[in-house]
């Protein structure tokens, strides 16, 4: 996507602003034809922060800015940088840190359990204890969750889940188990880098992952113990979605990124007639539906 958007506008904004920081190892991110693209976690985190940028971006030279925003894991940081807590600049090189922090951090893996149930899940960890360290790590919907911790406890529970629930579990990473008390070092060596950050007051209200509530006017020391237990809590996604819907009923929902993802954990109708749409779709479509939400 990044090759796909580089002669964008957008894409030529981001990408330059990105190589004024991190100089020739952009050309590494947009090059298509590389043998191993984001085979570290560091190029993911990357690539991920600059393609929401450019959507969020082009979605802005549209007209459409969002009344509330939130991320989920690493979109959290673009969502930082869209509420104006911090600059897209600062965020990037948070997100180079944190990337670097994450590659060097505790070995494990995440996989993720769909179709089933927390009461599934909750015993599938506990079953899987005397294995090793792991935990629930997203709850993205009330059937789609994440497990991250030691591999012989991760790959445990995976295995009783094909086994009982009649599904395939998906490994979503096969080394950094995120979100999860295995990583709480890695977000010791992120925290200096967060004090560090020149953070201002946000002008809406900040939706972290780790509470699923909102932060209204959050101060720097807030953000930086917030983001901080981000790398070691789980990403509480249903729980936020359905806290934005019950302050903005009836809210149109804009995936602002690659792919559909998050439109799809809403495709599942877990929240009453969910509205959603996706940057990367026909961008004309997106603008139009928010247009008439907006006139009505």
């Amino acid at each position: 996507m990044l090759a796909d958007w580089s002669d964008t506008p957008e894409g030529a904004d981001v990408l330059g602003e990105a190589r004024d920081l991190l100089g020739s190892k952009v050309e590494t991110l947009v090059d298509p034809h590389r043998p191993e693209p984001f085979a570290i976690n560091l190029d993911i985190q990357l690539g991920v922060f600059l393609a929401n940028e450019i959507h969020r971006r082009r979605l802005s030279r549209r007209g459409v800015v969002a009344t509330a925003s939130l991320g989920m894991s690493l979109g959290e940081y673009n969502h930082l940088v869209d509420i104006g807590a911090i600059s897209f600049a600062d965020a990037l090189r948070l997100v180079a840190a944190r990337g670097r922090i994450y590659d060097a951090g505790p070995d494990g893996m995440m996989v993720s359990l769909f179709p089933t149930s927390r009461a599934v899940v909750d015993a599938l960890v506990e079953e899987a204890r005397p294995f090793g360290d792991l935990a629930i790590s997203n709850e993205n919907a009330p059937s789609q969750f994440v497990i991250a911790g030691d591999r012989d406890a991760v790959q445990h529970a995976a295995a009783l889940f094909a086994e009982r629930e009649y599904a395939d579990p998906v490994t979503i990473e096969h080394r950094i188990p995120m979100h999860a008390p295995r990583f709480r070092p890695a977000a010791e060596a992120l925290r200096p880098h967060l004090e560090a950050a020149p953070w201002r007051g946000p002008t809406r209200a900040y939706w972290p992952n780790v509470t699923a509530a909102p932060v209204e006017r959050a101060t720097p020391a807030e953000i930086v113990s917030l983001l901080t237990e981000h790398v070691h809590r789980p990403v509480l996604w249903r729980q936020s979605i359905e806290a934005v819907l019950e302050r903005h009923p009836g809210a149109i929902f804009v995936e602002v990124g690659p792919r559909r993802v998050l439109c799809n954990l809403l495709g599942r109708k877990w929240v009453r007639n969910p509205r959603f749409a996706a940057a990367e779709d026909d961008l004309d479509r997106v603008v139009e539906a928010v247009s008439v939400e907006a006139a009505e």
